[in-house]
C-alpha cells in the first residue's frame, strides 16, 4: 500500500518543527488567500477561512512552505482574537498536517513535535468551543504519539478514546470525524478496538456523509478525496482494481492538484 503523502511535489523548504514566521511572511500569506477568492466574511471568521483555504491547498499539494503561511495568518489573527475557536483549530489542525509530513519524510523527532503541539492548540480550540473535528484531530494526534508503545498507550488511549467518545456526541455523522476513525481502525489491531472490517465499515459511513457535506463557512471542509483515496488502496488491497481506479479519479475530480493520487495510487492501478 503506498503510504500516505508519499509524493513530494516541492522539496523540503522549511524544517517541520519551526512554526515561528515573520510579519513580511505573514502579510505574503495573507496575500496568497485573498488570491484565492475567500467568500465575504467578517472578523475572526474571515481570517478562519483565509487559513482554511492555505492550509488546504498546502495539504493537497503536499506543500510544507504553503502550510506554513496557513500557520501565519491563524497566528496574525490569533493577535487580534485571541483564542478564537477556528483560528486555534486551524492552528492545530496545520500542525497535525505538518506531522504526517515530517512522518513521511522519516522525520519522527520532528512528527513527535508536531503532533504534541496540534494537541495544544485542539486543547485551546476545545475550551474555546468544541467542534467534532477538534476532538477527533486530537485523538488522532494522541495515536500518532503513541505508535507501538505500550506504556503511552496506557497514558494515552483513554485520552484518545474519550477524544472519540467527545467527537461522536457532538456529532455523530461527522464525514471528518468517521474519515479519522476509519483510518485509525486501519492500523489498530481487532483485539484492541480495531480491524479492517470496521476500518471498512467505517469508510462507507464517511462516504456517505461526504457526499450531503456542507459545512458552513470558514467550518471544515476537508477530507473527501483523502477519504476516496484511503478507499481506492483498501479495494485494491481486496482485489477490485476497477473500484479503486473509480474513487482515485473521484478523488481527482474533487482535487486535480492531488498529488499522493494523480502521481502514486492512480498509475499503480492503471
Amino acid at each position: 500500500m503506498a503510504n500516505h503523502r508519499s509524493f513530494v511535489l516541492a522539496p523540503l523548504l522549511v524544517v517541520a518543527t519551526l512554526c515561528v514566521v515573520s510579519p513580511r511572511a505573514s502579510a505574503q500569506a495573507m496575500q496568497t488567500a485573498q488570491a484565492t477568492g475567500v467568500p465575504a466574511l467578517n472578523g475572526a471568521l474571515r481570517w478562519a477561512d483565509s487559513a482554511r483555504r492555505v492550509i488546504e491547498h498546502g495539504v493537497i499539494r503536499n506543500d510544507t512552505a504553503q502550510v506554513l503561511q496557513g500557520i501565519a495568518i491563524t497566528e496574525r489573527a490569533l493577535s487580534a482574537f485571541p483564542d478564537h475557536f477556528l483560528l486555534t483549530h486551524y492552528r492545530g489542525y496545520a500542525a497535525y498536517r505538518l506531522g504526517q509530513m515530517a512522518g513521511v519524510r522519516k522525520q519522527p523527532d520532528a512528527a513527535r513535535a508536531q503532533y504534541e503541539d496540534a494537541v495544544k492548540w485542539l486543547d485551546r480550540s476545545i475550551a474555546a468551543q468544541p467542534i467534532a473535528e477538534s476532538h477527533a484531530l486530537r485523538a488522532s494526534c494522541l495515536g500518532q504519539l503513541i505508535g507501538g508503545n505500550m506504556i503511552k498507550g496506557m497514558r494515552l488511549g483513554p485520552q484518545a478514546n474519550d477524544a472519540v467518545d467527545k467527537a461522536r456526541q457532538l456529532d455523530k455523522d461527522n464525514p471528518r470525524m468517521l474519515l479519522l476513525d476509519a483510518i485509525g481502525a486501519w492500523f489498530k489491531p481487532s483485539m484492541f478496538g480495531g480491524g479492517k472490517a470496521k476500518a471498512r465499515a467505517a469508510m462507507q459511513r464517511a462516504l456517505a456523509a461526504f457526499a450531503t457535506d456542507t459545512p458552513a463557512p470558514a467550518f471544515p471542509s476537508w477530507g473527501y478525496a483523502e477519504a476516496l483515496a484511503w478507499h481506492g488502496q483498501w479495494e485494491k488491497e481486496a482485489g477490485r482494481t476497477a473500484s479503486a481506479k473509480a474513487a482515485y479519479e473521484r478523488a481527482l475530480e474533487l482535487e486535480p492538484e492531488y498529488g499522493w493520487v494523480k502521481y502514486v495510487l492512480l498509475p499503480a492501478v492503471r
